[in-house]
């Protein structure tokens, strides 16, 4: 057991302490509380601790040192947070450790340090990424029906720009590598982007399921019905039939004056002697001879063309 100088009755409520160093683990975005709390319990029992059994924010320092306000004549309250300072039989490579469980029901305030040397306020998104460098102002408090003096969390001040935990990426492996993220990375569950992937859709076939029929399931107003089934449900109208108007393609042709026989026959010859003289002066091997050239044609010279032969009608 150790042999501490100075004791927890001695401390002066409402007095605060600094401690800096470099998280190896926290709890600092929300409480340690039921099944958390029953894990956390367990594991401390575990490990020869007793169990805290209240809801709880926790964190973990390695490389520990006490900011002492004046280093050549430390306080009692920042003794007694130095020498519960230890060394951890399993990492010792972190040093001299700190470790914090606030019993508070409030989350402590976590800020991060500017440039300018100001703290900002940041409300954490989950938990911090172990390797960050930060200071812890604690706060002595005194307990109704207690002697002894307890301490509280009151602020985690980083250092450096805010980095989260990622059970799948070791940020600061990565970060020695020259690979910095510019936003800290998120663990993103696959069934998350399903159902996300599904609203995003408009929620197409679980929304269109619980609507009526015939309804767009984009805009919720009726769809339009398709056009055979409009014909199917609308009565028939009668129309009145159109008055008829005879297609001007199908309007018969002008009477053609009846030929006598006689008539007729002359037209058969004049048309037989027409055919014979454009033989004749063509030297085709044909019946009807081969097909002029056009300026062979018998008919482009007045002097060619067949004289009193032709197709003639007389009223």
């Amino acid at each position: 057991m150790a042999n501490y100088q100075v004791t927890a009755s001695q401390l002066t409520p409402n007095t605060t302490v600094h401690i800096k160093g470099k998280l190896t683990y926290s709890r600092l975005a929300k409480l340690v509380d039921g099944e958390d709390l029953i894990k956390a319990d367990a594991n401390r029992v575990k490990n020869g601790m007793s169990p805290i059994g209240r809801a709880h924010t926790s964190v973990n320092l390695s490389d520990a040192e006490v900011v002492f306000a004046n280093p050549a004549g430390p306080t009692l309250e920042e003794t007694f947070v130095n020498e519960r300072r230890y060394v951890s039989s399993k990492h010792a490579d972190h040093g001299q450790c700190y470790s914090m469980d606030n019993k508070s029901t409030n989350l402590p305030i976590v800020a991060v340090q500017n440039a300018a040397g100001e703290a900002e306020q940041v409300i954490l998104e989950g938990d911090l990424a172990a390797g960050l460098e930060v200071t812890l102002v604690l706060r002595v408090y005194k307990p109704k029906g207690y002697s002894n003096c307890g301490l509280s969390l009151d602020l985690v001040l980083l250092h450096e720009p805010v980095r989260y935990y990622n059970p799948g990426v070791n940020t600061g492996e990565l970060a020695a590598r020259g690979i910095i993220f510019a936003a800290p990375p998120k663990q993103v569950s696959g069934a998350d982007v399903v159902a996300a992937g599904a609203t995003s859709a408009g929620e197409a076939y679980a929304a269109a399921e619980s609507l009526p029929a015939n309804t767009d399931a984009a805009t919720g107003l009726p769809a339009p019905a398709p056009a055979a089934a409009a014909v199917v449900a609308t009565p028939p109208v009668v129309q009145p039939a159109p008055a008829p108007v005879a297609p001007v393609a199908h309007v018969a042709p002008a009477a053609q004056p009846v030929e006598s026989p006689e008539q007729e026959i002359a037209r058969l010859r004049a048309t037989l002697a027409a055919r014979d003289a454009a033989s004749a002066n063509s030297g085709g091997d044909s019946a009807f001879g081969d097909a002029p050239a056009e300026d062979e044609s018998p008919w482009s010279d007045p002097a060619k063309q067949p004289v009193g032969q032709g197709i003639s009608y007389s009223g």
